[in-house]
């Protein structure tokens, strides 16, 4: 009698282990609530629909390319983002450069215990703007003829890049901001995402007096974090997704910008 409850057991779980290992995982992941053209577009807390971003549309593949993963999209402040990977109420963050304090909020990809740019979403350089008849410039290693304060986004990781070089950082709002805090005179110059701000200045008059200063401030790769959280639970998943995006980055990321810095779009 013993025995035939011992065979009927392992019979009920023999059936039950296939449809455990099929159970999908749903990935939460977050990112800004702001326009970063072209990776992320709409001036708004909701995921649009239709053209929402190179780098959504890159994350949105994930799915595609790795079995039982169905995918949750969540905008939010950038700080938030952050806090929300830092508590595992999300799973994962984007667009993210590396900064030492984040791995406080989260897990980059990493191989033989350094960061794997290989495993990035993209590469953006910070470069300096200006009003045409201001002499300030970069070099390439110090500002020059720097007067007063450089406007830089809320949040972002080169604010700690300027504070390192002694350099007084104003930091409010996003990029669209900035250019304005410049145009109104309230700082000498702003360090910007340039993909975003050549946009910006390209496309809209009352920037057409702002110049850009070769070369680069910075240039960072910029990658989807996951959180502690996730990573503990799903140590080989996680290395899956990571190599998922950089095949999503090698195979299809010049096919999907093409259609935002070749199209027509107006940013608020």
């Amino acid at each position: 009698m013993r025995l035939s409850i011992i065979l009927i057991l392992s019979f009920i779980i023999s059936l039950a282990a296939p449809v455990f290992a099929e159970q999908k995982v749903n990935l939460k992941i977050a990112y800004e609530n702001k326009i970063q053209f072209p990776y992320y577009m709409g001036q708004t807390s909701h995921v649009l629909k239709k053209n929402p971003g190179v780098a959504v549309e890159m994350i949105q593949k994930i799915p595609e390319k790795i079995d039982n993963i169905s995918l949750e999209l969540h905008r939010f402040p950038w700080k938030r983002c952050l806090e929300s990977l830092k508590y595992g109420t999300v799973d994962g963050i984007f667009n993210s450069s590396f900064k030492e304090d984040r791995l406080d909020f989260g897990v980059y990809p990493f191989k033989n215990g350094r960061i794997d740019t290989s495993r990035r979403i993209t590469t953006i350089a910070y470069s300096l703007y200006k009003l045409k008849n201001n002499n300030l410039s970069w070099n390439g290693e110090k500002f020059i003829n720097l007067d007063n304060s450089i406007g830089v986004p809320f949040g972002y990781s080169i604010i700690g890049d300027l504070e390192k070089m002694g350099i007084n950082a104003d930091d409010a709002g996003g990029t669209i901001i900035n250019l304005r805090k410049l145009m109104a005179g309230r700082v000498q110059g702003v360090v910007l995402q340039d993909v975003t701000a050549d946009y910006y200045i390209r496309t809209k008059k009352e920037f057409r007096n702002i110049v850009k200063v070769s070369p680069p401030v910075k240039v960072k790769p910029y990658y989807l974090m996951l959180s502690k959280q996730f990573v503990k639970k799903y140590p080989d998943l996680s290395e899956k997704i990571w190599d998922a995006v950089r095949q999503i980055r090698q195979e299809d990321f010049e096919s999907i910008s093409r259609k935002y810095l070749n199209g027509d779009y107006e940013l608020n």
